[in-house]
C-alpha cells in the first residue's frame, strides 16, 4: 500500500509537471488538485504558481487554493516556516481568501518568532532540598561520651565526630612491664637508677580521644550510608610505688606511669548506617576499625533540624 500510494501521487504531479510544460493550466491544475487531497507539498506549490501565472483561472482555483491554505495551515501547527511564509502570501495577496493584511502581519509576527534565538528558557524544576543539619550523641565501648554534628543533601551529606571517656590522667613518666629481679615489674627508664625498682599497684586510668569526618551517602528514603576516617590516641596509665631493696613498699614515692605497652594511636575508619525519623531525629549504627587491628562499635542517636 505504501509503494502504491507513492506511485500514485508521483503520477498526479508527473502529468501535472508535463502540462505545465505545455503551459496547459488547466490540465495541470487537474492533476495537481488531486496531490491537494493528500496535502502534497509540491502540488500546493504548482498550483500557486498557476494562480499567479494566469489570473483568468481565479475563479476556477478558489476552492482548491483555498483547501491548500488549510494545509498550510496544518503544516504551520508544526512550526513549519516555509508554510508559514506562503500562507503570509496567500493572505498578502488573497490566494484562495480575501486579502487581508492583518492577518499576513499576524503570521509575519509568528515567523519573526520562530527565526528569534532561543534564549532564557526557564524549565520548570521542583522545589530544592535544602541541606539538613543534625546534632547528636555518639558512644563506644572505649569512648563512652562524644558528640557528632554534620549535614545531610540530597544526595550527599557530611559529618564530625569527637569521642572520649573523659578520664585525663597526667603521667610524668613512661614505663614499661617487663621481668625485673624474677617477677614482672614496672620499668621506668626516667627513674632508673639500677638500685630502685617499681611495682604496680594495681590501678590503672585509660584516657582514650578519637576524631573523625567523612561523607554520607543517601541510599535510600531517610536512609545514609557512610564512611570517614581520623586519628586516635589512647594512653594506657598504671599507678606505681617503688620498693626498697628488702621488698618493703616506700609510700612517698607513689605516682602515674604511662604503660608504653599498652598505649596506642593511629588511624581509625568509621562504616556507619543513619535512619532520620520523622524529619526531626536519627538513629545510627556502625563500627570502628582501629589501626586496621581492633573493632568496636558505635551508636549514635540525635536531633535533625
Amino acid at each position: 500500500m505504501p509503494f502504491a500510494l507513492k506511485a500514485q501521487q508521483e503520477e498526479f504531479n508527473l502529468k501535472g509537471d508535463e502540462a505545465m510544460n505545455r503551459k496547459e493550466y488547466g490540465d495541470a491544475k487537474f492533476w495537481y488538485e488531486e496531490g491537494v487531497s493528500y496535502c502534497n507539498w509540491h502540488s500546493i506549490n504548482k498550483l500557486t504558481e498557476i494562480w499567479r501565472l494566469d489570473p483568468a483561472m481565479h475563479t476556477s482555483m478558489q476552492v482548491v487554493m483555498g483547501r491548500c491554505l488549510d494545509c498550510l495551515k496544518d503544516r504551520a501547527l508544526t512550526n513549519d516556516s516555509l508554510a508559514i511564509k506562503q500562507i503570509i502570501e496567500y493572505y498578502a495577496e488573497g490566494i484562495g481568501t480575501a486579502e487581508n493584511e492583518e492577518s499576513a502581519n499576524s503570521w509575519r509576527e509568528r515567523l519573526e518568532q520562530l527565526r528569534r534565538p532561543v534564549t532564557n528558557i526557564y524549565i520548570p524544576q521542583g522545589p530544592k532540598e535544602s541541606m539538613k543539619f543534625f546534632a547528636g550523641y555518639q558512644t563506644s565501648p572505649i569512648a563512652p561520651f562524644g558528640i557528632q554534628v554534620g549535614g545531610m543533601g540530597k544526595s550527599v551529606g557530611w559529618y564530625i565526630r569527637l569521642r572520649s571517656n573523659l578520664s585525663f590522667q597526667a603521667t610524668q613518666y613512661d614505663g614499661e612491664v617487663m621481668p625485673f629481679r624474677g617477677q614482672n615489674q614496672l620499668k621506668i627508664k626516667q627513674l632508673d637508677d639500677e638500685k630502685a625498682y617499681y611495682r604496680a599497684t594495681g590501678r590503672h586510668k585509660e584516657t582514650t580521644l578519637i576524631g573523625s569526618a567523612g561523607i554520607m551517602v543517601k541510599a535510600a528514603t531517610n536512609f545514609y550510608v557512610s564512611a570517614g576516617a581520623g586519628y586516635w590516641d589512647r594512653k594506657y596509665a598504671r599507678e606505681f610505688i617503688k620498693v626498697s631493696d628488702n621488698g618493703a613498699d616506700q609510700p612517698a614515692s607513689v605516682g602515674w606511669a604511662r604503660d608504653i605497652n599498652s598505649s596506642t594511636n593511629g588511624v581509625t575508619i568509621d562504616l556507619d548506617a543513619t535512619y532520620v525519623i520523622s524529619e526531626k531525629f536519627y538513629v545510627s549504627l556502625g563500627a570502628n576499625l582501629m589501626n586496621f587491628n581492633y573493632v568496636y562499635p558505635n551508636i549514635g542517636v540525635g536531633i535533625v533540624f
